[in-house]
């Protein structure tokens, strides 16, 4: 089993920490797959098969290149201790109990990750246009103003799940945080909402987790525990369906 690698942590995010904090050549040292965003919350990351995909803000994909910047991301290398199939899940709730299930029986406190290949009936998920203008605005601001939300509709892709347990609450989302990929690679972003036709899943626990401490002055004066759980749940959580 592979440790969990994480830049940075989410509050720091939400806060409005969004300068480059590792390359994705040096986060992709350490995992093959995983999610997080890029330097001024320049679109959704999502890591597959040891690649680094940005979705952008209309919702198309690209590589990211080597040099390119995170403020924040999560990944792993996929243990696949754990394989299901999964068949006619009707949205985001049902297919997170699915997991969950999973979840209890293996232990709670553990960290996971999960990739689950299907065909979806559709993919609610959004992503963010890049932030300019410094200092930054808080996570939650920019999601008012510049997040950008798109569906998916009949299309096979991937998606990118981690979990982490509740006393983690704050350095990561607590529970499932989700990210899509398109098979074609072309389409993709944070995921909100989905209906699942079928997949199947590959999941595992890690090994232990990784934290890398942002060396700029910026999070070097951050005061990290005021932020309130509201605060921490619209990073994952925002949206209007």
């Amino acid at each position: 089993m592979a440790f969990m690698y994480q830049v940075s942590t989410l509050q720091a995010l939400a806060k409005g920490d969004f300068y480059g904090n590792a390359t994705i050549e040096e986060l992709l040292a350490n995992g093959d797959i995983g999610l997080g965003t890029f330097e001024a919350v320049d679109g959704e990351m999502i890591v597959l098969d040891g690649i680094c995909y940005r979705a952008k803000a209309d919702g198309t994909v690209e590589i990211a290149a080597a040099d390119a910047a995170t403020p924040f991301a999560s990944v792993t290398y996929l243990n696949k201790e754990l394989t299901f199939d999964l068949k006619n899940i009707a949205d985001m709730s049902g297919l997170l109990a699915k997991l969950d299930d999973v979840v209890k029986t293996h232990g709670e406190n553990n960290i996971y990750a999960c990739r689950i290949d299907g065909s979806f009936h559709e993919v609610y998920a959004r992503s963010e246009m890049k932030q300019h203008s410094e200092p930054y605005k808080t996570f939650a601001k920019v999601l008012k103003t510049d997040q950008r939300e798109f569906e998916f509709k009949n299309v096979s892709g991937s998606l990118a799940c981690v979990y982490f347990p509740q006393y983690m609450d704050g350095l990561n989302v607590a529970g499932w945080h989700v990210h899509f990929i398109s098979d074609d690679r072309t389409m993709g972003g944070h995921v909100f909402n989905c209906s699942l036709q079928e997949g199947k899943a590959y999941m595992g626990r890690t090994e232990g987790f990784t934290f890398l401490v942002p060396k700029t002055k910026f999070f070097q004066k951050l005061t990290l525990t005021d932020i309130s759980k509201e605060e921490i749940e619209s990073v994952e959580k925002a949206g209007n369906k």
